[in-house]
């Protein structure tokens, strides 16, 4: 398998999302002091089991082979659409690794959705 960073190298690093990285302290200060709990180790297991049996659903389903190759291909251009939507976004919150929490103010993060979000709804609503 190639290089990560190779193969990163494609996609475009400055879009910025409208994202900050943040340490704890400068969260505290920008929130006034709180910051959000994180997820339970029972609701991650929970979502864990979930997802164990949305796999073992797909993995027995059977259909026609040539459509099902067909089918493939064509998820596979649009998987690789999405992911050129979707890789700068997860780049960028990997950029910051020494900061633990982002700051994101909504009426750019809204904006910045909306926008990506109606790129995805353009390939994976069209013919």
């Amino acid at each position: 398998m190639a290089d990560n960073n190779d193969f990163m190298e494609g996609f475009d690093n400055d879009e910025s999302y409208g994202f900050m990285a943040v340490n704890e302290d400068e969260l505290k200060d920008i929130l006034g002091g709180k910051v959000a709990d994180t997820a339970s180790p029972e609701e991650i297991e929970n979502i864990k089991s979930k997802l164990d049996m949305i796999l073992e659903m797909n993995s027995t389903c059977e259909g026609a082979n040539a459509v099902k190759d067909q089918y493939d291909e064509l998820l596979k251009a649009k998987l690789g659409e999405i992911q050129s939507l979707v890789f700068p976004l997860l780049i960028n919150l990997k950029k910051n690794s020494d900061k633990d929490y982002l700051f994101w103010p909504g009426s750019q993060r809204s904006s910045q959705c909306e926008l990506q979000m109606q790129k995805i709804m353009n390939l994976t609503q069209s013919s």
